[in-house]
């Protein structure tokens, strides 16, 4: 079994453009550096993060209904397959596996960490955390709530609960949190700088599982996945209000004036 490097996010800190080029590149990557890649249900893994939260909290995910309703037989055998899924690719090779879940960031409490830590040995997992400014997380996650249906809420426990006081922002208990669990090497990168240096956060996360050279890897300069400029998501009945339905219609009239145009 080897090591274990768990990127926890923390959300709107470019994990989607990460994800996307290490598993686009996944053979040529780990032939560079050994290092494999989790292969989750979803391409960033958000089933660990909802099979881990305490009762009576959810993910974005979960809200949107991506996972069934706990506590039901379906989310029992779902629940079994995810802790599967992670044990048995995790144990599969002695070499490092890289495990990015964003929505990890959302976890604080301590039986949340002990889930984790039955899944992931706090002995050999190192973590991986990536913080930028709380008024530019804030402001990018306020854009993505916007896009995904949600309400902002008032309840300050809630992911959707944007404030300047957000518990979203306490960067020091999500730090304490995993420093207190997992005892391998934490690394934690600055969001902000690595753009204004790099362009990128990809080439501060290659240098957490690899010290090979950038120029042996994958081209990585042209991920650059905004997910604030992703087309609208279809409107979902129960979540989407009527600026949704008119903002995904005007999305379908454009792309359809433009390939008739073409």
């Amino acid at each position: 079994m080897g090591r274990v490097i768990l990127h926890i996010g923390t959300l709107k800190t470019g994990t989607t453009s990460f994800q996307r080029w290490f598993s686009d590149n996944e053979v040529a990557i780990t032939a560079a550096t050994g290092c494999r890649w989790f292969h989750g249900t979803f391409p960033d893994a958000r089933e660990i993060a909802a099979a881990c939260i305490d009762d009576g909290r959810e993910t974005p995910a979960m809200a949107l209904g991506f996972f069934p309703s706990r506590g039901s037989n379906e989310w029992t055998a779902w629940h079994a397959g995810v802790v599967e899924s992670v044990r048995s690719q995790v144990a599969a090779g002695d070499a490092p596996i890289m495990i990015s879940c964003e929505a990890l960031c959302l976890l604080r409490s301590p039986t949340e960490m002990q889930r984790l830590a039955e899944l992931f040995d706090p002995a050999t997992t190192d973590v991986v955390l990536t913080l930028r400014t709380p008024s530019g997380f804030l402001s990018s996650w306020k854009q993505h709530l916007e896009h995904d249906f949600f309400r902002r809420s008032k309840d300050p426990t809630s992911f959707a609960y944007v404030e300047d006081d957000s518990w979203l922002v306490d960067y020091d208990s999500l730090k304490n949190a995993y420093a207190t669990c997992f005892h391998g090497r934490f690394t934690v990168i600055d969001y902000d700088a690595c753009l204004a240096r790099d362009g990128s956060i990809i080439p501060a996360l290659i240098a957490t599982f690899t010290d090979a050279s950038l120029k042996s890897l994958p081209e990585w300069r042209t991920y650059r996945l905004n997910r604030s400029a992703r087309p609208p998501r279809r409107p979902v009945k129960g979540l989407a209000r009527p600026r949704h339905y008119l903002r995904w219609w005007r999305w379908r009239a454009s792309r359809i004036l433009r390939r008739n145009a073409s």
